[in-house]
């Protein structure tokens, strides 16, 4: 029996998260520009060809691998710390040990944060970043209850995922590193 139109768009889905989910190591060991087309279809064992189906380019499968990245970082429990009735403080707090954890345990996590902060750490993509918009709305809070100095919120915030993104990078190359503990990390932001 042949598969029905829905089946059909299901299947190209899954082929195509399987092929970011697969991509998302290469990428951020590798970088856009340190990426290959026939290194990364050799190392997640498709052709160029099927890969070609799914993405028009090599820039077209980056940007949908940053946006995958982007929500596996920016999970909904993570988001929630931002909705909390508690002082920004407190929630700052939650978003850096929830980070923290997640890089001490989780190698993918590692990967995903990378691919998800690059564009931040070459400046682009403010504007499409839920983690960046997150932390400046808890920055701001914070600078008006007088829990964190004056400032900048979005310099600011970009400061605090620069140091993730530094320290996310050393962790891809070295899972044995030592990690920043929250409140080194929040130093960033509480001055």
């Amino acid at each position: 029996m042949p598969r029905s139109r829905e089946q059909n768009e299901e299947l190209r889905e899954r082929s195509k998260t399987n092929i970011l989910s697969k991509s998302v190591p290469y990428f951020a060991k590798n970088g856009l520009e340190g990426t290959k087309i026939g290194d990364l279809t050799k190392r997640i064992q498709i052709s160029q060809g099927a890969l070609y189906v799914y993405f028009n380019s090599k820039e077209d499968l980056y940007r949908e691998l940053v946006k995958y990245c982007q929500e596996k970082v920016t999970t909904e429990d993570l988001l929630n710390y931002g909705e909390m009735d508690v002082p920004a403080i407190r929630k700052l707090r939650y978003v850096s040990d929830h980070i923290l954890k997640k890089l001490s345990q989780d190698k993918m996590y590692v990967y995903y944060m990378i691919l998800a902060l690059e564009d931040l750490a070459k400046g682009r993509g403010h504007d499409e970043n839920q983690l960046f918009d997150l932390l400046k709305n808890i920055i701001k809070e914070g600078q008006k209850d007088g829990s964190f100095p004056k400032g900048n919120t979005g310099k600011i915030a970009d400061y605090y995922l620069s140091v993730v993104y530094i320290f996310s990078v050393k962790k891809c190359n070295d899972m044995n590193c030592e990690m920043l503990n929250s409140s080194e990390l929040e130093r960033v932001v509480r001055g």
